[in-house]
């Protein structure tokens, strides 16, 4: 069974719904990205991928490529 990992970042400039679409879309059909859980209010982005296909690097760069500037969220309480 492969292995899951969950990454979290915070996108300042995400500011409406149209930008929340933007994110998914640049990382929707990616190889290894297994659920995309975006939350608008506090500005994050949750993705679960699998390691052995993608990285949490080019996950990052996508968000980029989308015109965003992610930066890693620290841990929330309970993590």
């Amino acid at each position: 069974m492969a292995q899951k990992v969950v990454r979290e970042w915070l996108v300042p400039d995400m500011t409406c719904d149209g930008c929340v679409q933007a994110i998914r879309r640049s990382l929707s059909g990616l190889a290894g990205v297994e659920q995309v859980a975006i939350e608008l209010n506090t500005k994050r982005v949750q993705v679960q991928f699998d390691p052995t296909q993608i990285l949490a690097d080019a996950i990052q760069q996508r968000i980029e490529q989308a015109g965003f500037t992610p930066q890693p969220a620290p841990p929330t309480e309970g993590e």
